[in-house]
């Protein structure tokens, strides 16, 4: 939170870059992904900063654990069409290589990835890392609190 607060306070310095946001994504406490926005805030000669925490969502989590497991642009690229649930053909067709080769990218992805099926991969992402907040909401739910990324329920009498 602090190094995000920090360069938050340096964009306020910088003229050439006006309401540059500060952006981290970082691994809680809890195992749980969070994102932190900082942006400086200036006015009467004050400086100020606001950090915003919120859970990541898959789209901002996803490549920085393609990243964590050291997979190339390529293979970054073929993942997130197969977790989005693209066949081979279909990963082919949107990347203009071959099946062939999407097949050589993914048998790199299992390798790093420690898995060896796309159900596995799917598995892996989604379990590992947005399950638990799935989880988190069915307590939530039976415990009549609010659904986190979900709308407020109506007033309790």
């Amino acid at each position: 939170m602090l190094a995000v607060a920090g360069r938050a306070l340096r964009t306020a310095e910088r003229p050439d870059a006006p309401g540059d946001i500060a952006f981290a994504r970082v691994l809680s406490d809890g195992g749980r992904w969070m994102v932190l926005h900082g942006a400086s805030l200036v006015a009467d000669g004050a400086r100020r900063v606001a950090v915003i925490v919120e859970p990541a969502n898959p789209a901002r989590i996803s490549p920085l654990l393609m990243a964590a497991y050291g997979l190339s642009e390529r293979e970054q690229d073929v993942t997130r069409l197969v977790l989005r649930g693209d066949s081979t053909e279909q990963v082919a067709d949107t990347l203009c290589v071959s099946p062939h080769t999407v097949q050589q990218h993914l048998k790199s992805v299992f390798e790093k990835t420690g898995v060896r099926s796309r159900r596995e991969l799917v598995g892996k992402v989604f379990f590992a890392h947005y399950e638990p907040r799935l989880r988190d909401n069915e307590r939530r739910v039976v415990a009549g609190d609010p659904v986190r990324g979900g709308p407020l329920p109506a007033e309790r009498h």
